[in-house]
């Protein structure tokens, strides 16, 4: 049997190494052009805050007048925006995500959005919709846990916990769990286990 892919005819079996090139750690990897540009781009894309850009920045080991610069820029023309970053950041966690006020609230701050941007921001949120919101994700973990769960407390605590870990209110979770842990709840149509 005759194998095309061998040695003999210049081919080598097996994973070749890439051949490192050594990086100059003294140098940015962009010129303050390129990583305007770059910015300025990723910024058209989807919202970003100062300290994303900042960590970008940092990165790409641009100097720290540099970084001001850029960022002053890319503020004053508008691509980088914290109110509107707020904004979105809320209504994605929100619905896509299914986080509460509070785990919101705190991922707001650590990316260093001002206060006053936070509670424009979450003042967005119906409180009904949040209700809804919980309501659904806590009937849905219900289904999955209820035969893991020794008995009804343990089950109470098991979706509490969950719950608290996604932001949400522990007395707004306690009124939830209440309603939907009781002989009488009826689900929702739309309400179908995962």
């Amino acid at each position: 049997m005759v194998y095309y892919d061998d040695e003999e005819n210049g081919s080598r079996r097996g994973r070749r190494r890439r051949q490192t090139v050594p990086i100059d750690y003294s140098r940015p990897a962009k010129s303050v052009e390129q990583a305007l540009q770059a910015l300025m781009a990723s910024c058209a894309r989807s919202e970003r805050c100062i300290s994303d850009v900042r960590r970008s920045l940092y990165r790409w080991r641009m100097e720290a007048a540099d970084c001001e610069t850029i960022i002053a820029r890319l503020v004053k023309e508008r691509f980088v925006d914290e109110r509107r970053y707020a904004a979105a950041y809320v209504r994605e966690k929100m619905s896509c995500s299914g986080w509460g006020r509070r785990r919101i609230e705190m991922g707001l701050r650590a990316k260093g959005i001002p206060q006053e941007y936070i509670d424009e921001a979450l003042a967005q949120i119906e409180p009904r919709q949040q209700t809804d919101k919980l309501e659904s994700m806590l009937y849905r973990r219900l289904v999955r846990e209820r035969d893991k769960a020794k008995n009804s407390y343990d089950l109470q605590m098991r979706l509490t916990r969950w719950a608290m870990g996604r932001g949400f209110e522990y007395a707004e979770i306690q009124d939830t769990l209440q309603r939907i842990m009781s002989d009488t709840y009826q689900p929702d149509e739309t309400l179908e286990p995962w």
